[in-house]
């Protein structure tokens, strides 16, 4: 089922979809356009956990024996929409900019670019117009009260809007299969992650990680080209069960 952008905040206009396709990337975009969750966007989560965002800000800034910790944690929450069927949406999560020195040179260089006072503007605007979309106001928007929005913050706080159904995206085909996938070069193989690809390569994201739940899906992102370990998915799922 198609949605009509004009839920919560008015009509989109060309100009509008332009902005919003451009930062998000047409493949996010055309996501979004074309959700029928985005209609149905008041969902009845299964289980809770007010633990929640203290064991995924752990995996975020606490960094294990070996020194490292993930520059991200996203919990996908297994939710019903109102028409009964199982989506995975936001449930909480936590995340970093990337230390001095841990960026590999491929990622610096991917971030190098001008930051202009336009640029700003389209990002905030993005993530005011996403807000609005689902219902909020631009008030109560997480980017009303920023100065700036990093690549990290834009990938990490547009995520909050995005929600798969089993078997759709790198989310719902971990939580559909009920294996975890490791993606260790995932700036070149986009195609395996999810519609969220080139916001991730934008903050230059390089590892990904989804590990299935009872109640939903683990993602884990470092920048980072990091070779799968068995013991590391095994610690962040033991982690996200206690």
């Amino acid at each position: 089922m198609k949605t009509e952008m004009g839920m919560g905040g008015g009509a989109w206009t060309e100009e509008d979809k332009a902005m919003v396709a451009a930062v998000l990337g047409t493949r996010a975009f055309d996501y979004l356009m074309t959700s029928s969750v985005v209609s149905e966007n008041l969902l009845m989560a299964v289980g809770s956990d007010e633990n929640l965002q203290t064991k995924l800000s752990d995996l975020v800034d606490r960094p294990n024996a070996s020194n490292f910790s993930w520059n991200y944690a996203i919990f996908w929450q297994i939710s019903q929409s109102k028409s009964g069927d199982w989506v995975l949406g936001w449930g909480d999560g936590s995340c970093r900019e990337p230390r001095e020195g841990e960026e590999s040179e491929v990622t610096r260089i991917l971030n190098i670019r001008l930051e202009d006072a336009t640029q700003q503007r389209m990002r905030k605007r993005v993530l005011q117009k996403l807000h609005t979309l689902f219902g909020g106001s631009d008030e109560d928007s997480y980017a009303f009260g920023l100065d700036r929005v990093t690549d990290t913050e834009m990938f990490f706080l547009a995520s909050m809007y995005f929600s798969f159904t089993r078997g759709e995206g790198g989310p719902g085909k971990s939580f559909g299969s009920g294996k975890h996938l490791w993606l260790s070069d995932a700036l070149k193989s986009p195609s395996d992650y999810c519609v969220r690809s080139f916001l991730a390569k934008s903050a230059g994201i390089q590892t990904i990680v989804l590990i299935p739940t009872d109640v939903g899906v683990v993602e884990l992102g470092s920048v980072r080209s990091l070779p799968e370990s068995l013991e590391s998915s095994k610690h962040s799922r033991r982690h996200r069960s206690q």
